[in-house]
């Protein structure tokens, strides 16, 4: 009689354990620090897998980590009254007051509408085409979205000055001056990012709505259900990550935004952080620690946007899989 090959499960459920959970001991992972967990890794970094990646390591040491932390060490290195230097916060408190918070604020406030603005018609885009159910306009529809997300700079600023701008063609056509419209304004700003805001978006949501099932529908109907009932018990709950990690990316997108708004309204028209920044580093040497200190603030923003749109993008990932 041959014995079985599994060994029965403990009482955490796992098969063949009797450590915690019902886990192997050999299952428990090491303490960081120990020997037994970085047992293999200097091998793993001399393969040739590894030595592929040398040239995007070298990449990103020197034009992304460097930078960042030679940024960091003068945001915070203050200069003394005997000449010399300390580390402090007065250059992020120099933020606070003047020219410096109207930056600011003005790029929190064009961000959060254009942001607002581009969740909401970029949701409603995304959830018509997938409403379409055509897998080929699925995917032109998100080359498209990926091409227009990461296009701008100047001549998408030109193009906007040709139709929108004082002698327009559509700023003449539907007489937007009766209304008191003016492309370089912050108002002109939110139009203008919506070129790019809207297929970010479409980009992010659309593979949610696509991935919603047509089983959750039918049990949705035969529970007695309406479309209503649908929407807001099951569907919406289960693309409102997606639609919150879109609106994430957008606000990052919009508030890391240069060129664009460099062509538009120049320098000095509407302070935004990225045109503050670069106005501080053309001026004297003693003016770039408080543009650092700018440039550190836009870093730590970034990171906030791309740890929560990970996160939410995870999560909504268990659904539509």
């Amino acid at each position: 009689m041959s014995l079985p090959l599994t060994q029965p499960a403990g009482p955490g459920g796992a098969t063949g354990g009797n450590g915690p959970g019902g886990r192997s001991p050999a299952a428990v992972r090491p303490p960081l620090f120990s020997r037994e967990r970085w047992k293999g890794v200097g091998g793993a970094l001399c393969s040739p897998a590894a030595l592929s990646l040398l040239p995007l390591g070298l990449i990103l040491l020197l034009f992304f980590i460097l930078p960042i932390v030679g940024m960091a060490i003068i945001a915070f290195t203050v200069s003394t009254d005997d000449g010399g230097s300390t580390v402090g916060l007065d250059n992020f408190i120099a933020l606070t007051s003047g020219s410096h918070s109207q930056a600011v604020l003005n790029s929190v406030q064009v961000s959060l509408v254009g942001s607002a603005v581009a969740a909401v018609v970029g949701t409603l885009t995304a959830f018509c085409i997938a409403q379409i159910k055509s897998k080929k306009l699925d995917s032109v529809v998100a080359v498209f979205s990926s091409v227009l997300a990461n296009d701008g700079g100047a001549p998408l600023a030109f193009s906007f000055i040709v139709t929108l701008g004082n002698a327009g063609i559509i700023y003449a056509a539907l007489n937007l001056e009766a209304i008191g419209f003016s492309l370089y304004s912050w108002q002109g700003l939110v139009v203008m990012y919506q070129y790019f805001l809207i297929p970010t978006m479409v980009m992010v949501t659309l593979p949610t709505f696509v991935g919603i099932r047509k089983e959750w529908r039918e049990a949705n109907a035969a529970l007695g259900g309406s479309a209503v009932t649908f929407w807001t018990r099951v569907g919406l709950p289960i693309a409102m990550p997606a639609l919150l990690g879109g609106w994430i990316l957008c606000f990052g997108a919009a508030f890391a935004t240069h060129a664009s708004a460099a062509v538009l309204i120049g320098a000095g028209g509407f302070p935004l952080i990225p045109l503050s920044i670069s106005s501080l580093l053309g001026q004297s040497p003693a003016s770039q620690p408080i543009a650092m200190a700018l440039g550190v603030t836009m870093v730590v923003i970034a990171v906030v946007v791309l740890f929560g749109f990970n996160r939410l993008q995870r999560r909504s990932a268990r659904w539509v899989q």
